[in-house]
């Protein structure tokens, strides 16, 4: 069924939904399950993918293109009363994030090849020189610190992972989709203030989710103009990276 606003909205769709891009993959895990119970989380991660996907999208219909409840609900096969009492919430909660993290600074450090040989939280498990200058920058930089790694997409840093093999741009390594709905999922999408501190892979893959991040790198081509800039970095700025709030995991 087509909605009276689909025409004008279609254009936009890729940007009003990015989560909707991975629900593909979800969907294809079912079919390729092992065991019974396999099939059954397969399932039900791509139930609540959808459920989230919806939601975002159902926001984003109302805030960016000005769809009425009584819209929606004809879109959803409900009346207008039930698409407001079910999405009423999530609208007000979505416009007051947006007012709030306008004014966030964000540095997305990137991932390093050296790590450490068991599972640790993403602060402590890379140890390679290159990573911990960009932590130093980072922390001179001030804002929230997200690690960017090319397997498990955005970390906060106490999230805990097992060490892995994989470089950002090479077969298997975290989508642009993925990043985008780990962002929304973190309230870190509409950060205004966004410094990547990464090689190009690395920035490019973070500037798909935040356009106008700055890239101070972009102009030190090998890993020892980098490390010379990071560490002008670190001398030069005084700020300190703000507390990261408990429970948010990539």
């Amino acid at each position: 069924m087509t909605g009276i606003r689909d025409n004008h909205s279609c254009h936009a769709a890729a940007e009003l939904h990015p989560m909707t891009a991975h629900l593909a993959d979800l969907a294809a895990q079912v079919p390729t399950a092992q065991t019974p119970s396999a099939a059954l989380a397969a399932l039900a991660a791509l139930e609540d993918a959808c459920r989230e996907a919806r939601e975002w999208l159902v926001v984003d219909l109302v805030l960016n293109d000005g769809w009425s409840f009584a819209e929606l609900g004809r879109a959803l096969g409900v009346t207008r009363q039930a698409a407001s009492k079910a999405y009423a919430a999530p609208v007000e909660q979505r416009m007051r994030h947006n007012l709030r993290s306008r004014d966030t600074a964000l540095v997305v450090v990137a991932c390093g090849g050296a790590k450490l040989d068991r599972p640790a939280p993403a602060a402590d498990l890379y140890v390679g020189s290159y990573h911990q200058a960009c932590r130093r920058a980072a922390e001179r930089l001030g804002g929230r610190l997200v690690i960017l790694s090319a397997r498990y997409g955005l970390l906060m840093p106490h999230t805990v992972i097992a060490p892995y093999e994989q470089r950002m741009g090479q077969p298997g390594a975290v989508a642009v989709a993925t990043l985008r709905a780990q962002a929304r999922r973190l309230g870190l999408d509409t950060a205004g203030d966004v410094t990547v501190l990464g090689g190009r892979e690395y920035a490019d893959a973070a500037s798909a989710v935040w356009p106008h991040a700055r890239r101070p790198l972009d102009d030190a081509r090998g890993i020892g103009p980098q490390m010379r800039a990071l560490a002008e970095l670190a001398r030069t700025a005084t700020t300190t990276v703000a507390p990261q709030p408990e429970g948010l995991a990539a």
